[in-house]
């Protein structure tokens, strides 16, 4: 039996109580668990119980202390250009919440010291691995839907106030956490793109704030793919009186679909011209997460470590994140500029 890689997490917030923790627990064939970090000592100390794993109060700490394999960066989306740098220079292989980072150039500092350092740099973007849309890349990798017209999100979700004061209010902060661009809807910003298939030609926004915070709570986004795809993004965090939307819709000449429920998994339209396989497939996909962040951070664990190992396995990279991160940079450009945006971004 192979040696269990050696793992830690950076930061005991949300997602890592929610959705890491659990991941890496179920393959405790792959991984040992080593330690959680967080600069709240009661927090760490009380998850590192929860986990059966050392609490580390800093990632100067971590490093310093700590033989790792892997480490799984969940810092506010602000400071994981930061704590990636320090664990790359060791030589760390990095797994990094969405988004990658928060501007293209941050996201081509990490890139860059990964491929220099010849380390694994993974980026969670778990939705990919939903059952219901590895089914529907699959349809538009075949062509089912002849000419693709429009791929439409809407994002109708609910956050009050308390979740942007929470936590030192990180989440009401434009330099540490975006909006509802990127806290909420970046996932369904990069399964648009991934979709669709090609990469963006021009981009649009208009983005507003009703909430007394820096970020902004709704907005509104078209991007014009190189493929002619014209995508649009409507999001909101001020649905009543819960969450009550989050689909992804695709328009082509011969099909359209729509996938919604909390993370894409479950089929509102299904219909396409010619029958086929996925169309018995997608009986057996549906799924009901307890979450919105579905089931995929599992198959994002189990990925990450047989690359590590050496083994020639499909995984969502660094350069599958800066897609992303180069659309949501866009959007805020045009927002800022009142214009349209063309790309590329960046020197890549």
């Amino acid at each position: 039996m192979e040696k269990k890689l050696k793992v830690a997490v950076i930061g005991c917030g949300r997602v890592s109580r929610t959705a890491h923790y659990s991941s890496i627990k179920e393959h405790s064939q792959l991984y040992e668990f080593v330690g959680v970090c967080d600069t709240d000592k009661e927090r760490a100390d009380k998850y590192a119980l929860e986990t059966g794993s050392k609490a580390y109060y800093s990632a100067d700490d971590l490093i310093e202390k700590q033989e790792l394999d892997l480490v799984s960066i969940n810092v506010p989306n602000g400071l994981h250009v930061e704590v990636a740098l320090k664990f790359a220079e060791r030589g760390i292989n990095l797994m990094i919440e969405k988004p990658l980072a928060m501007t293209v150039e941050d996201a081509d500092r990490i890139i860059d010291i990964c491929e220099r350092k010849n380390i694994k740099l993974f980026t969670i973007m778990q939705n990919r691995y939903n059952a219901t849309n590895k089914i529907l890349k699959s349809c538009v990798d075949k062509g089912r839907f002849g000419r693709i017209s429009t791929c439409n999100v809407t994002v109708s979700w609910r956050r009050e106030l308390p979740y942007y004061t929470e936590d030192h209010q990180w989440r009401s902060r434009r330099d540490l956490a975006g909006g509802v661009f990127t806290n909420q809807c970046v996932h369904y910003i990069d399964m648009m793109q991934w979709l669709v298939g090609a990469p963006p030609e021009t981009v649009y926004a208009k983005m507003g704030t009703i909430y007394p915070i820096e970020v902004e709570d709704h907005g509104a986004g078209i991007i014009k793919f190189k493929n002619s795809v014209i995508g649009s993004l409507v999001l909101t965090n001020h649905a009543y009186p819960l969450d009550t939307e989050g689909s992804i819709t695709i328009i082509g000449e011969r099909g359209m679909v729509k996938l919604g429920g909390k993370s894409m998994n479950k089929v509102v339209q299904w219909d396409f011209v010619d029958k086929d396989i996925e169309d018995d497939q997608i009986k057996e996909a549906e799924t009901n997460p307890p979450t919105v962040y579905g089931f995929g951070h599992l198959e994002m664990y189990e990925r990450a470590a047989r690359s590590i190992r050496g083994e020639n396995i499909e995984v969502i990279d660094g350069r599958e994140g800066r897609k992303a991160v180069a659309l949501l940079e866009a959007l805020y450009l045009s927002d800022y500029s009142g214009k349209e945006i063309r790309f590329p971004l960046g020197k890549r």
